[in-house]
């Protein structure tokens, strides 16, 4: 949120408040901007108290916006179903007949605003990573903190992690899989006849008699770490191109740039995810938080750029991340400020 030059022209508590509120909201955030709100929130308590309210009045606008338009219902069914008048002379102060454009545009107005309210809500509430259209249109999916596994009907299986979504092709010559985002890990049934292959992002994963994890992330990097045998990755526009994967190896793809060499991967610490466990070991705190963010609603900022250096060293349990995060905080002195129920700010 640009800062005004002239004192005299600054918004109020308010309007800066809604203003970080919808900023927040745009995917091409930056980290800078994160950090700029965290400093906005850290300078007085009552910036925090002045998100909080914004937050609370576009619940109430949705409450108020849904209440609106079931009451505009109500006044148009009783309009259509009202007994007819007839006469010669029209009053001049009648209403105009329900079917011109003018009567419709308050429905209509009032339905956008729902709308648009409850995507900037749901928005600043759900995980980075949710994807809420793609989810629906998958085969299965994975909510906030869920672990599940799929037995397909070849055999094989899939142990999805948090906010995952898959959508599965099997047909007589192949076995395709789509990983629209999250986590999986595939443990792949033998069929000769039926190559089994993974598309993520821009790239295709070919199993050759396998235990492999795909990751792929928010941004555009797209992880693949073997746990048995090996795999054939390349980039969906050079089929041609490949790296072969062995077991104990992974790569961490970014979108746009070539097929990185395999390096070795630390099993320990990529697969505890599956047992739902979180491993750190001498990692910076940014890191961490990252990771949270993706078993919980709401997000959480650093009030200071400097916290996300701290180092963390740890095995933490996924199945409850606010008791993880009240350890990790109570460890490095930190404290927390809760702003409305799901956003959380750490401090000093």
């Amino acid at each position: 949120m640009p800062a005004p030059s002239d004192k005299s022209a600054q918004p109020s508590l308010q309007d800066q408040a809604i203003a970080w509120l919808v900023c927040l909201r745009d995917d091409s955030l930056s980290d800078a901007e994160l950090e700029a709100f965290a400093d906005w929130l850290s300078q007085d308590p009552l910036h925090a108290e002045a998100f909080t309210a914004a937050e609370n009045l576009f619940r109430e606008m949705v409450v108020a916006g849904s209440l609106s338009g079931q009451a505009n219902a109500k006044q148009l069914v009783s309009r259509q179903t009202a007994p007819a008048t007839f006469g010669a002379v029209k009053s001049k102060s009648s209403s105009p007949p329900l079917s011109t454009k003018a009567s419709q545009r308050p429905w209509f107005a009032a339905g956008f605003a729902i709308a648009a309210t409850c995507l900037l809500v749901i928005g600043l509430i759900m995980p980075q990573q949710s994807r809420l259209l793609v989810d629906y249109l998958s085969d299965y999916r994975t909510q906030t903190g869920e672990l599940r596994e799929i037995e397909l009907s070849d055999g094989s299986r899939l142990l999805m992690n948090t906010n995952s979504a898959v959508s599965v092709e099997f047909n007589a010559f192949a076995r395709k899989i789509v990983l629209h985002h999250g986590q999986v890990r595939f443990t792949v049934a033998k069929d000769l006849a039926r190559p089994f292959e993974v598309k993520a992002d821009n790239l295709n994963i070919r199993a050759l008699g396998t235990v492999f994890d795909v990751y792929e992330s928010v941004g555009s990097q797209t992880d693949v770490i073997v746990q048995q045998h090996a795999v054939a990755v390349s980039r969906l526009t050079t089929p041609t191109d490949y790296v072969e994967i062995q077991e104990g190896q992974q790569i961490n793809y970014n979108a746009g740039q070539s097929l990185p060499k395999p390096q070795a991967a630390r099993l320990e610490q990529t697969t505890a995810w599956q047992q739902h466990r979180l491993v750190i070991n001498d990692r910076p705190l940014i890191e961490l938080i990252s990771e949270l963010e993706r078993y919980r609603l709401g997000r959480i900022f650093l009030a200071d750029a400097a916290l996300k250096n701290l180092r963390v060293t740890g095995v933490f349990s996924l199945d409850n991340p606010e008791q993880t995060l009240h350890t990790v905080t109570a460890a490095l002195s930190l404290k927390q400020t809760a702003i409305g129920p799901w956003w959380v700010l750490l401090h000093r």
